[in-house]
């Protein structure tokens, strides 16, 4: 370890699920520089997050806190003045924090306190990405799938990020820094130019897993048929996993220029590296494409997390299980500084140091909403029409609430269970059916498994359901 605090770079990939990085054993994908950090530090095989949407999942790995601690549950309400987060650990204690890249986390208030510069960029979002470019009458409408980008896209908002990341290492930055990166890429829609988007061939990539909803809940035929997925075969669906490990190769590239700056300016031995991302993707499995709220499956929940510390010997991949609130715990002891809130997550220092194996027996999700809380649904009539890249979405959320009712998720090594209020309940064995298949929930024979993780929610919700302010009021103490 250093003597001093590190410099950090927070490298975060938005919609990267854990089977597509190399590192993972994915023989097909390249992802050289990320794979890099794996060698060169401890890459996880069992990292999880949270929740499986953008904000609720940095919500928590920059607090320690689980979803449902305060309510962030939903992509607009983001990090305030009065809750914790990491950046402004960092900045009050000295560290200079900049910001290049996509929010999802902080409320405007909650800025200036928190980060040092924030980069912005100039790009039209809805002309660019949010209007569907594909003609109505094509079957790939209304799928996510753009296909080919124009090079004229090219200059989007993860190059503007980068360009703006590598122009501040390259200026002689204050120490200790840290540099947090929250890219686009590989978020659908799926789309990427020359030469990433035939850089794979499409008889290469793995055939998504098959469209079979028996026993799935409901939004998964709601997906499939509103999204016109049903108008293709798995093997016509490599089309999709093509394109995105093309987006996927093009960030890693990106990580590569970041690396070659650090390395060019004298900073990778003072800066430890981190490569991680908020949450996966369908990818056509299942004949899906995205995400979706209430999602559990492997291909959402498990991403990929390599950090590289200066100082710390390379360690094998490790099988143990973490979390994304371990993350807090994580930097803020890398940086020296001390906790004043109440968390939930344990620091993974141990683990990156060769001291043990073993993290945690169990990890949690969890998402969707109450038939009541329309304030968290994406709502059709808030979509500007068909040629929105959400509006089949939306329009699911609106017209079938229990489609994304509020749900649960406790997996270990060996199982997988899932409670949902308003719709079917999950239960996978994760060690003869990895792809989760096979929906064994109220089957005689795994009862005792099934009470055993129902269990274990039970209580996970009871150890982690509210947090006590450490700040005390005077207010209410009886007169002397």
């Amino acid at each position: 370890m250093p003597s001093k605090p590190p410099n950090m770079v927070m490298f975060m990939p938005d919609e990267l699920r854990w089977d597509c990085v190399g590192y993972s054993g994915n023989e097909v994908i390249r992802t050289p520089n990320a794979d890099r950090l794996a060698t060169e530090g401890t890459a996880f095989n069992h990292f999880y997050v949270n929740h499986t949407v953008c904000s609720p999942s940095r919500v928590c790995m920059f607090t320690g806190w689980y979803p449902h601690v305060r309510g962030h549950r939903t992509l607009w309400y983001l990090l305030q003045p009065d809750e914790p987060n990491v950046f402004r650990y960092l900045k009050e204690a000295g560290y200079h924090v900049e910001f290049w890249g996509k929010n999802h986390l902080l409320a405007d208030a909650s800025v200036p306190s928190s980060v040092s510069f924030r980069g912005t960029v100039d790009y039209d979002r809805r002309r660019a990405i949010d209007t569907n470019p594909v003609d109505r009458d094509d079957p790939w409408f209304r799928t996510l799938y753009y296909g080919e980008r124009p090079i004229k896209e090219a200059n989007d908002w993860d190059r503007q990020w980068i360009d703006g990341a590598l122009d501040f290492l390259n200026s002689n930055p204050p120490e200790p820094f840290c540099l947090y990166l929250p890219l686009f890429f590989p978020h659908p829609p799926y789309w990427v130019e020359e030469p990433y988007f035939s850089m794979y061939d499409r008889e290469a990539v793995p055939t998504p897993l098959p469209a079979d909803h028996a026993g799935k809940p409901k939004y998964y035929e709601e997906i499939h048929r509103s999204y016109g997925l049903d108008q293709f075969t798995p093997e016509e669906l490599r089309e999709v996993v093509a394109t995105y490990y093309g987006m996927v190769s093009r960030i890693d590239d990106q990580l590569g220029e970041v690396i070659g700056a650090l390395e060019r300016n004298g900073l990778w031995d003072s800066t430890a590296t981190f490569f991680f991302s908020d949450h996966g993707d369908y990818v056509a499995d299942y004949g899906l494409t995205e995400k979706w709220p209430s999602g559990m499956e492997d291909c959402l929940s498990r991403v990929p997390l390599a950090i590289r510390v200066p100082g710390l010997d390379a360690q094998p991949l490790t099988n143990a299980m973490a979390e994304t609130i371990d993350l807090t715990p994580t930097i803020l002891e890398l940086a020296g500084v001390e906790l004043k809130h109440d968390q939930f997550g344990r620091s993974l220092l141990p683990l990156l140091r060769g001291e043990t194996s073993e993290h945690r027996a169990a990890v949690f999700a969890e998402g969707g909403h109450g038939p009541h809380e329309t304030q968290s649904l994406e709502m059709k009539q808030d979509r500007p029409g068909e040629d929105f890249v959400y509006y089949q979405k939306a329009r699911i959320q609106t017209d079938n609430p229990a489609a994304v009712c509020k749900s649960a998720m406790v997996r270990t090594h060996e199982w997988k269970y899932i409670s949902r209020l308003e719709d079917t309940d999950e239960l996978y064995d994760m060690e003869n059916d990895p792809d989760e298949l096979h929906n064994l929930i109220d089957r005689p024979e795994h009862a005792g498994v099934q009470m055993e993780l129902q269990d274990r929610i039970l209580r996970w919700f009871l150890e982690t359901g509210d947090v006590v302010p450490w700040e005390k009021d005077e207010a209410g103490r009886p007169n002397d």
